[in-house]
């Protein structure tokens, strides 16, 4: 803390460190700025609209960090909890948007390098670079690369990962 304060004592207090030495004045107003930052943050993602580009779990999130309730149910509701269970989000329709958006990703890259690859080889002035770079070999993989990312396996093996934010779509 030294390199950020010149006295972090003077900032960070033993009493604040230690929550456990604090009397409950102290620690329940440390709880409440804790809720009013987390509060400011939740509206600052209404204010600036950023809110829409949140995933639904994020969403309910959002709302209860700004306005402490979602739909009228707050956190302790089971079906919000529900909402952030892995098997319910691997499930939902927005998250397997986003695995397709990326298997299309992907897809689209492997073709753009596909045609790169084959454009460079057809010109005159590239054959002995190619040979040098080992093109064919290097286009081959890069087809059948492109036969297996556009299949159903690998769709299904991206799940679990975050897939592609649906606002990069294009």
């Amino acid at each position: 803390m030294n390199r950020i304060f010149d006295e972090p004592q003077a900032v960070f207090s033993e009493k604040m460190l230690k929550p456990e030495l604090q009397d409950m004045e102290a620690y329940a107003d440390g709880i409440n700025n804790i809720v009013e930052a987390q509060e400011k943050v939740g509206l600052n993602y209404f204010e600036d609209k950023s809110v829409e580009a949140a995933i639904p779990p994020l969403k309910i999130l959002l709302n209860i960090m700004a306005y402490g309730h979602f739909e009228g149910k707050t956190i302790n509701d089971p079906e919000l909890r529900k909402q952030f269970d892995r098997d319910v989000v691997i499930n939902s329709a927005w998250y397997q948007e986003r695995l397709e958006l990326k298997q299309q990703i992907d897809i689209d890259r492997l073709k753009d390098g596909i045609d790169y690859l084959e454009n460079f080889q057809a010109n005159d002035l590239n054959i002995e670079a190619s040979e040098e770079l080992n093109l064919k070999v290097r286009l081959t993989e890069a087809q059948q690369e492109l036969g297996y990312v556009s299949t159903s396996t690998y769709l299904n093996n991206l799940v679990g990962t975050i897939g592609a934010d649906v606002l990069f779509r294009n």
